[in-house]
């Protein structure tokens, strides 16, 4: 589900400091990805670079042979994802929150349950566009890798 890749836990992201990012280290973080995610099959979302890193130090260890500790990874995985997040069209990530929105209010759910589900998911959408506004430091960075994050961001690697 779209909305995911963006709410995962956007909150952490947050606290990330803006550090600028360079496109050097940004496409070695897409490279470990892309290869981390044929292996899992699992994507790129918001909030999985402690993910990404205990799995890759099961056996891989591409993410220390490319240079980064646990933190120096984390801060360039998140400045990615925010800054990738930053690149999409204002319209087309607003269009993201739609469906979840449409549904929630389409179900059969009692009134006062879609209202207290209405209120966590506009918080998630406000965190969401909150790492969106930090990744602006990051757009030139990840702009030649924007394909490549689009496809691990939603779910088109490995076709």
């Amino acid at each position: 589900m779209k909305f995911g890749i963006f709410l995962v836990a956007a909150g952490l992201m947050m606290a990330t400091p803006a550090v600028a990012l360079t496109t050097v280290e940004a496409e070695a973080v897409v490279g470990i990805v892309e290869q981390l995610a044929a292996e899992t099959g699992e994507g790129m979302v918001a909030d999985a670079a402690d993910i990404f890193f205990d799995y890759d130090a099961l056996g891989a260890n591409l993410i220390p042979a490319a240079g980064f500790d646990r933190a120096s990874w984390v801060v360039a995985y998140d400045a990615v994802a925010s800054g990738y997040m930053a690149t999409i069209p204002l319209d087309d990530f607003n269009a993201v929150f739609e469906e979840p929105l449409a549904l929630l209010e389409g179900s059969a759910l009692p009134d006062d349950q879609k209202t207290m589900m209405r209120e966590h998911m506009e918080g998630l959408i406000a965190e969401a566009q909150a790492v969106r506004e930090q990744g602006v430091v990051h757009v030139e960075a990840v702009r030649p890798l924007e394909s490549r994050l689009h496809a691990l961001f939603f779910g088109e690697f490995g076709e």
